[in-house]
């Protein structure tokens, strides 16, 4: 199978003229967590990879996020976290990139846990002595810190609005969802940390 991150020759001397930087994790990603039990259930991600993008690294050292793009990656990817699995992966060139859709399980709440911190972001699911349970859920967005003024300003009109969602569905109860723009990675701050609770 050929890589699924080429892009073509325009394309990407048309983003070199404007800097020779090029960033992995530029793409539309939704995230959807489904508890089956409180502490067990699916992660789905489904992925788009902007071909246009395909180079251009505007995150540095801890900030930089390699996203797999093939089903052995995800294996590699689940094997690191003890009661993660993976489901199922398919993926497919499209007309702006490269679309991929992953299921993962987790059976328990270190698992869950486990596969956010692979893709270095803090997610807590804990219990308290009244059996709610509350998961916390602080992104972890890659900053663009890489970059000078004039390339942020750049990946704000290419990209500002392609938005990077996240949803949980606890046991019996309707999914919360929320959104991240990737004009939030070139701005001042990181985004808000996200609470939700439930009983079972």
């Amino acid at each position: 199978m050929a890589r699924p991150w080429f892009s073509s020759r325009a394309a990407l001397a048309a983003l070199v003229l404007v800097s020779g930087l090029t960033l992995a994790s530029c793409l539309e990603l939704s995230v959807d967590v489904s508890f089956r039990t409180s502490t067990s259930g699916v992660v789905q991600v489904n992925a788009l990879a902007y071909r246009l993008a395909q180079g251009l690294q505007l995150a540095d050292g801890n900030d930089r996020i390699d996203f797999p793009s093939t089903q052995a990656q995800w294996q590699a990817l689940a094997d690191q976290v003890p009661g993660a699995n993976l489901v199922s992966w398919t993926g497919a060139d499209e007309d702006l990139g490269f679309r991929s859709q992953t299921v993962l399980s987790f059976a328990n709440a270190r698992a869950l846990e486990g596969l956010f911190v692979v893709f270095k972001q803090k997610l807590t699911l804990l219990q308290d002595n009244q059996s709610k349970w509350t998961l916390t859920f602080v992104p972890q967005v890659p900053r663009v810190t890489a970059a000078d003024a004039d390339t942020r300003r750049l990946w704000t009109a290419l990209w500002g609005q392609v938005a990077w969602k996240f949803s949980f569905t606890p046991p019996g109860q309707p999914a919360t969802v929320r959104s991240v723009t990737l004009a939030d990675l070139a701005g001042p701050q990181p985004p808000a940390d996200w609470t939700l609770s439930w009983s079972p």
